[in-house]
């Protein structure tokens, strides 16, 4: 049989967590020529092997990474190494490497020269054809045969217009946890894909472009799925980026209860939380309920695409409230482009009216910005982490008292937007890496290289600049439908 390393680049309990990383292992192992075996980033030294049969990667004939974020890109090289395999493409002569997942979808390029080949979007629909090609490549030792495939980059061509693939019938394939552990982030769930893309179109937001249109799952693919996940788990946690948008989530819910279950969505928009959504969520135990306002004041949300008022926002604290859930997280975004000091002084600004006048306990996170590919912000420039950090303090001190401010690392998310907006250059950078080091290390590492890292974040790039990425997804499929634009 075929031997395919599914890797994921983090941890266990992080890459379990991952709905996309399960489905692929089920629909590898569900042909009878495959047997496919996982691996995850270790936490002991010694070398890298399977968690089914402890075989070393460089015995397998296909290593194949599910990729979701850019700071997990240096543990490809590291895990290829771990495994006794060459993690450069134009070096090895050992197992094919390929890789899919979010980032690949939008940008490839940094991690190109670690791989053989790069699956470009949503990969259920060709899985069949890709195992097949995989068999002729493996025997053959060269990725050409994949190349008449839909969705299928190989980086060894060079730059090349690659139409990302998008399933559209996606109840063919109800995505599901399929193995229940409790090392994983979301231990105490089973969860379950509703919908995929996302129907607002944000313009900072990569599920608003590279996953368009958005598209449900219907109820009667959900509900054997929901009978499944109950067997394991009571709490149920619907998969999406506008899980309230979806058309059947009344009855959705009404469901898992009915079932002795709690729904429990992923994400919520004010205008959707209706008082018969709020009450059934409240029925189920749910404790906190999600928004995401994105930015202090209306003026930037709207320029930034997200059309939530005030108002709006008030009202479903006050209605969530009024049905006995407690708790309200609030989650914005530092340096949207555009951002003023009136803007960052609205963000505590804000949530103290919200726990003032609906009487929730609240809690604020906070991301910076990361211009990323595909989306309408892909060109504009980050802010300097040190410039995050002051805004950062400065929502800090006006929360004191009122809210606890829980914020991702302006230093982190500045390397983020470097592997975001890179190229194949930055590979060499990433390969000294290991798993663990510091941002001081990157910068050390970036520099060993002799590059310069602050151009790929900092910069805004110009209408007529070329982008990196610009292939990936420039293309329409053969049969008409668009493809997101890179």
């Amino acid at each position: 049989r075929l031997r395919i390393a599914l890797l994921y680049p983090n941890t266990y309990a992080i890459g379990m967590s991952n709905l996309g990383f399960q489905s692929l292992y089920r629909l590898f192992n569900a042909r009878a020529d495959v047997v496919c075996e996982r691996a995850f980033l270790p936490d002991a030294p010694g070398p890298l092997r399977t968690l089914e049969s402890g075989t070393l990667l460089a015995a397998m004939d296909v290593v194949a990474f599910s990729v979701s974020f850019e700071l997990d890109y240096p543990h490809l090289p590291a895990m290829l190494r771990r495994g006794g395999v060459e993690p450069f493409a134009a070096e090895r002569a050992g197992p094919l490497v390929i890789a899919g997942g979010a980032t690949v979808s939008y940008n490839p390029e940094p991690i190109a020269p670690f791989l053989d080949a790069a699956v470009v979007g949503e990969a259920e629909d060709i899985l069949d054809p890709l195992v097949d090609g995989l068999w002729e490549a493996a025997r053959a030792g060269d990725a050409a045969a994949l190349a008449a495939l839909p969705g299928l980059y190989l980086p060894a061509r060079g730059p090349h217009p690659t139409a990302r693939l998008l399933v559209r019938d996606l109840d063919r394939e109800p995505l599901a946890t399929q193995v229940f552990t409790r090392r994983t982030e979301f231990g105490d769930m089973g969860l379950v894909e509703v919908s995929r893309g996302c129907p607002y179109g944000c313009r900072f937001c990569v599920a608003s472009h590279v996953y368009r249109p958005a598209r449900w799952r219907s109820l009667e693919a959900l509900l054997p799925a929901i009978e499944r996940l109950r067997r394991e788990r009571t709490r149920i946690g619907l998969i999406g980026a506008s899980v309230t948008d979806h058309p059947a989530i009344l009855p959705l819910c009404e469901a898992i209860l009915a079932r002795g279950g709690e729904p429990a969505p992923a994400s919520m928009r004010a205008d959707r939380l209706t008082d018969a959504l709020l009450a059934l969520l409240a029925r189920g135990g749910l404790r906190t309920i999600t928004l995401a306002p994105e930015a202090g004041r209306e003026a930037l949300r709207r320029q930034a695409g997200k059309a939530v008022t005030d108002d709006a926002l008030l009202a479903a604290a006050i209605r969530a409230r009024a049905a006995g859930i407690p708790n309200l997280k609030l989650y914005f975004i530092i340096g949207l482009p555009g951002e003023t000091p009136e803007d960052v002084a609205a963000i505590p600004a804000l949530a103290r009216r919200l726990a003032a006048e609906s009487g929730m306990r609240v809690t604020v996170g906070c991301a910076t910005f990361v211009p990323k590919p595909g989306t309408p912000f892909a060109r504009q420039p980050m802010i300097a982490p040190e410039e995050a950090d002051r805004r950062l303090r400065t929502v800090r001190a006006a929360l004191r008292g009122y809210a606890a401010l829980h914020a991702e690392s302006p230093r982190w998310s500045f390397w983020q937007g470097v592997l975001a907006r890179g190229g194949r250059a930055l590979a060499p950078a990433l390969a000294r890496l290991e798993p663990g080091d510091t941002p001081a290390r990157w910068d050390a590492a970036f520099r060993e290289a002799g590059l310069d890292p602050a151009p790929y974040a900092l910069a805004a790039l110009p209408a007529d600049a070329p982008l990196l990425w610009a292939h990936i997804g420039a293309t329409r499929p053969a049969d008409g439908d668009a493809a997101p634009a890179g």
